[in-house]
């Protein structure tokens, strides 16, 4: 097939052209055979550039997911380490925590073994003061001559001349006692016998009577002055001390009292559990008062004021920030008790009389310095050492004494008033056992 420009030799009509027609088509058909060549040329090179341009792009899109394989395997490779190191983080600090449980166990067991030792050293103390007393009430007496006892008379009385007391005005006359004796000395604690008998003295005749018959007892230390004639007892006048709420028993086996409720009021906080606030809480209401609670844990109060009162309601609960007036007064004292967390607040009640303030803390927040020195009586449980050094830089202690706060058993509380401290153990009775539990550091 031939181009519009070429013909055939063999068309009978080229055989019918001149030589300059036949020249001139000659060279038609040779720029028709060029641009033929050139435009099939054209195509195979645009050919070859769109199949290079696919291989390049097909380069290109392999290496793109060549490099995301890449980066997902090294995010996955980067999550693995997390992983690893996050289970690796989780196993220390589960390892330390239950280093830290073993340690507290440890050192538990080590102050219950402390306190047990100190109560098996009270009670050998105690059996053998007891013992003391016992074998010195077993020795025979001699017979009562007046004047002094002789020397080596149960009593321990030695040969020491009393000069008698001057005879007491029948109106203005007061009994005075003498010191209460030690625990364990054997000194008698009922009446003492004149020191010389009044040849014309009825009282002293009747006195010597009552204490000379058999089965009454050791003869204590003769004082002229604790005997009174009858015309005197009309005016006797005797002051009673130590009133107030007991918490506990000081090293002597003695009752401590803790006075809450008095016409001045006071501040007292408890670093320590909500079990010791709620023994004062019920001990006081059991004396006559009201006691209203501020809590942020009132379901915990619940049952002790349920129980207190004997289905009198003496103990109301209050969420915080809801407790109002309580119209405290000299026939109805009321003792507010705050369990706030370990940064109470200031108290939105006035101080008003007859209307004391306890604050329990679990443990020494921020605010533990004020609340320290502004409080007038002070209750410790076990402490930490850190929490000591606290305590003992703030209220100004002795390094012995705030070393051993760490020390003390759950039982036991450091009270500190006035610049003195006395410790107490709580010795809680049967139905606040049943209550509330046994003593107790943590709530």
């Amino acid at each position: 097939m031939s181009t519009p420009d070429q013909q055939d030799p063999r068309d009978p009509r080229a055989q019918q052209l001149t030589p300059e027609q036949y020249a001139e088509q000659q060279r038609r058909a040779a720029e028709a055979a060029e641009r033929r060549r050139q435009w099939e040329a054209q195509q195979a090179a645009e050919q070859a550039a769109a199949q290079q341009a696919a291989a390049q792009q097909a380069a290109a899109q392999q290496a793109a997911a060549q490099q995301a394989a890449a980066e997902q395997a090294a995010q996955q490779q980067a999550a693995a380490q997390q992983q690893q190191a996050a289970q690796q983080q989780a196993a220390a600090q589960y390892a330390e925590e239950q280093r830290q449980l073993r340690a507290r166990y440890q050192e538990e067991q080590r102050r219950a073994e402390e306190a047990e030792a100190r109560r098996l050293q009270w009670q050998d103390q105690q059996r053998q003061q007891q013992a003391a007393a016992q074998q010195q009430y077993a020795q025979p007496q001699a017979p009562f001559q007046g004047g002094v006892p002789a020397q080596g008379d149960v009593g321990g009385v030695g040969h020491v001349q009393q000069q008698a007391a001057p005879e007491p005005a029948a109106t203005s006359t007061t009994m005075t006692y003498a010191p209460a004796p030690e625990v364990g000395s054997g000194r008698p604690t009922h009446r003492a016998l004149p020191d010389e008998p009044d040849a014309d003295d009825d009282d002293f005749a009747e006195f010597e009577e009552e204490f000379s018959h058999a089965g009454y007892g050791l003869r204590g230390p003769r004082r002229r002055r604790h005997v009174l004639p009858k015309k005197s007892l009309g005016s006797l006048g005797v002051s009673v001390g130590d009133d107030g709420v007991v918490i506990g028993v000081d090293p002597q086996g003695m009752p401590a009292v803790l006075d809450v409720l008095r016409p001045k009021p006071i501040e007292a906080v408890i670093v320590g559990s909500m079990w010791t606030a709620q023994i004062i809480a019920l001990r006081t209401a059991a004396i006559g008062a009201r006691i209203a609670v501020e809590s942020v844990r009132p379901q915990a109060w619940a049952p002790m004021a349920q129980a207190a009162g004997g289905g009198l309601q003496c103990v109301t609960v209050y969420e915080p920030r809801q407790l109002a007036a309580q119209g405290a007064s000299v026939a109805s004292p009321v003792l507010v008790v705050r369990d706030l967390g370990a940064q109470p607040g200031r108290s939105q009640l006035a101080p008003v009389p007859w209307q004391s303030t306890v604050t329990v803390v679990p443990f020494l927040g921020p605010r533990a310095p004020r609340l320290l020195t502004r409080a007038d009586v002070i209750g410790l449980q076990s402490v930490s050492p850190q929490e000591a050094e606290v305590i003992g830089r703030v209220l100004r202690l002795p390094e012995q004494l705030t070393q051993t706060l760490p020390t003390l058993s759950d039982a036991t509380m450091l009270w500190i008033a006035g610049g003195k401290h006395q410790y107490v153990m709580v010795q809680p009775t049967d139905p606040e056992t049943g209550l509330l539990g046994g003593p107790r550091r943590m709530d």
